[in-house]
């Protein structure tokens, strides 16, 4: 089956992304020549895209389609799941934060109907009051996640929010060199979170971020790749974004997610988990009540 394929090549790409994160760093050697962009003016005009994409996808809802799987010492057997739902995405200003929500539909074939109409009622509640329910859907949405490894930060838009002007000092930027993406040259910028409290914790805990995002020259982002490390379990975890434009919105979106976690024990594999999400039919919500379909 063609959807058992797309998962396990997206498995073997997990190993040569966590043999990268288990690599000692190396020294970053700094990008020269007349065609390499200032970094300031670049995160600049980055800094403004995701100003205007905070504000033109402040509240969008979208297909997503999203498949799991789990292996290693801790399973009898692999684990697979593959689930269908409606993302929610939410810009929340006063946070300066997404509010990323799944309202999952069926999982492994089997509809949940209760869940049809859940997202629709919510958006039409009041703005208070819709908040407080999308928190409780977004725990609750949670308990289709297969594995062990803690995951809290495993939304798509998660990494372009450190592009904001006001967050951007939180991290250290490195120009690495040009890279094609998807058929346009873009930028690819290294990050490094420097400042606590961190923005993703885990029970309190500062979980620092480090990763890449590949700019284009106006400043347009690309692709993004989160990687975090937790020493006291031994695990590493990479999420990768592609964005891609939509003629509907006429804007770039993320349309697929490739996420990739490995714990070990004693050095020897202990769980992996390997997920690719892909997104589509990208509408609007809008103040009168029903989420609109874009002709």
């Amino acid at each position: 089956e063609g959807s058992t394929e797309g998962l396990e090549a997206s498995t073997r790409a997990t190993w040569r992304i966590i043999g990268a994160l288990l690599l000692t760093a190396v020294s970053l050697v700094p990008v020269r020549g007349a065609d390499a962009p200032a970094l300031a003016g670049l995160l600049n005009r980055a800094g403004a895209h995701v100003r205007r994409f905070e504000q033109d996808f402040a509240l969008i809802v979208s297909d997503e389609d999203y498949r799991q799987r789990a292996f290693g010492r801790g399973y009898g057997i692999p684990q697979n799941r593959r689930t269908f739902a409606e993302m929610l995405f939410m810009w929340i200003p006063d946070e300066r934060a997404w509010l990323t929500v799944r309202n999952v539909l069926s999982v492994d074939g089997h509809p949940l109907p209760d869940n049809q109409r859940r997202l629709n009622e919510m958006l039409t509640a009041s703005t208070a009051d819709r908040v407080t329910r999308m928190r409780a859907l977004l725990n609750e949405s949670a308990r289709f996640n297969i594995g062990r490894i803690f995951r809290n930060f495993n939304y798509p838009t998660e990494t372009l929010a450190y592009l904001d002007p006001i967050l951007q000092p939180r991290f250290a930027f490195t120009l690495e060199g040009r890279e094609r993406v998807d058929g346009m040259d873009a930028w690819k910028v290294q990050f490094d979170e420097r400042e606590r409290p961190t923005i993703i914790q885990e029970n309190g805990v500062d979980r620092f971020s480090h990763g890449e995002i590949w700019i284009a020259e106006r400043g347009l982002v690309l692709r993004t790749r989160l990687e975090l490390r937790i020493p006291m379990r031994d695990t590493v975890a990479s999420v990768e974004v592609d964005y891609r434009r939509d003629a509907r919105l006429d804007m770039f979106v993320p349309v697929r997610m490739h996420e990739a976690y490995l714990q070990t024990r004693a050095s020897m594999l202990y769980e992996s988990i390997d997920a690719v999400a892909t997104y589509s039919n990208f509408r609007r919500f809008e103040t009168s009540g029903r989420i609109i379909v874009p002709k």
